[in-house]
């Protein structure tokens, strides 16, 4: 893709500066940028490596300092704007069309819009339906009872098994797992016993999904995936969870049955969580975390069992200080046995 300085003004508005006909054909950061590249100055905290950038084009905001003789764009919000500009130049999107011949797709009860497009060897069986600007990467497994809706984007070897409803504009990466069976078992006496999982996961939608992760569907009702939520690669979401709008979970967190998160929680990585707990609203759970009570909404936890963030600071803080504390400890114990053993001769006196 090639874009003049000019046309990117179209695009996102701004005050240009320079040659409006330089063209860039890729986007870099300030410091690895090089001719025909574009890149952006978030504040004049970037004034030096702006000056010593190769870009051949920088987004600077409005009272950035002069450049003398680079091509520059000013604008309001230069982050914001940049990455528009980022997803300009995006190729990651879907590079087939249409249905493959190699794709194996039921004769019942299979509803597919007709510009969905369908790569190869992708499995569909029946009662499917698949809404309009879909498309399904290769090797993907789509079960019965499975809904999709418009605009979404399924990676390769993806499995979407029975009674998965996804909304519009969700993005699913390779190698997840959406509807497999929860963990849940029983022991009767001599074994464990298999409890059949019967409920349905619901994606709602603009959730996009990592690579390698696992949501599992419910027991009974249903494990939910909030709006607008995005979810990292490696994460386990188990059965019957119930996970609130705008979300951020991050790679490795471990969700156990039943959990309940509220609006725009944040889970750093490697947070793992017991069953049936609450989080509220605008929480956040710190990277390594293990959660075994709820937390209030905009809470900050950190540390195994969680506890508030501050709380965690101070008492990581304390531990340098153990050793002297130690030595003040034994030398206070030293003198008082020292006192108790003179007043034990002065009443023997």
């Amino acid at each position: 893709m090639q874009m003049r300085l000019a046309d990117i003004q179209q695009h996102v508005g701004g005050e240009m500066a320079g040659d409006t006909n330089v063209v860039v054909t890729a986007v870099n950061s300030l410091e690895l940028a090089v001719s025909g590249e574009i890149a952006y100055a978030e504040n004049d905290k970037y004034l030096a490596i702006a000056k010593q950038s190769n870009a051949s084009i920088i987004i600077v905001p409005k009272g950035f300092p002069e450049l003398a003789g680079k091509n520059i764009l000013k604008v309001d919000k230069p982050k914001e704007t940049f990455i528009g500009i980022m997803m300009m130049f995006d190729d990651a999107g879907v590079a087939f069309s249409g249905i493959h011949p190699s794709a194996v797709i039921a004769e019942k009860q299979v509803n597919i819009a007709r510009s969905v497009a369908i790569a190869a060897h992708v499995c569909i069986q029946e009662n499917v339906t698949i809404g309009a600007n879909t498309s399904i990467d290769s090797n993907t497994h789509i079960a019965h009872d499975v809904v999709i809706g418009e605009h979404c984007k399924i990676g390769p070897n993806v499995s979407i098994l029975s009674k998965v409803t996804l909304g519009h504009n969700v993005t699913i990466h390779a190698g997840t797992v959406i509807g497999g069976e929860g963990f849940g078992y029983f022991w009767d006496g001599q074994q464990q016993k298999r409890v059949p999982q019967l409920g349905v996961v619901i994606i709602e939608d603009n959730v996009e999904i990592g690579c390698n992760t696992c949501i599992d569907r419910a027991t009974f009702g249903m494990t939910r995936i909030g709006k607008g939520t995005k979810i990292d690669n490696l994460v386990q979401i188990a059965h019957n969870n119930d996970i609130g709008e705008h979300c951020i979970i991050v790679s490795h967190v471990g969700l156990s049955g039943s959990v309940t998160l509220g609006k725009r929680v944040t889970l750093a990585g490697q947070v793992g969580i017991a069953d049936h707990i609450t989080m509220g609203d605008g929480s956040t759970a710190a990277a390594r975390t293990g959660i075994s009570k709820d937390v209030k909404p905009n809470q900050i936890v950190w540390g195994a069992p969680n506890r508030p963030i501050k709380q965690v600071m101070r008492e990581m803080a304390s531990i340098p200080k153990l050793p002297a504390l130690l030595g003040q400890v034994k030398n206070i114990l030293k003198r008082l046995t020292d006192v108790e053993q003179k007043l034990s001769r002065l009443g023997k006196e």
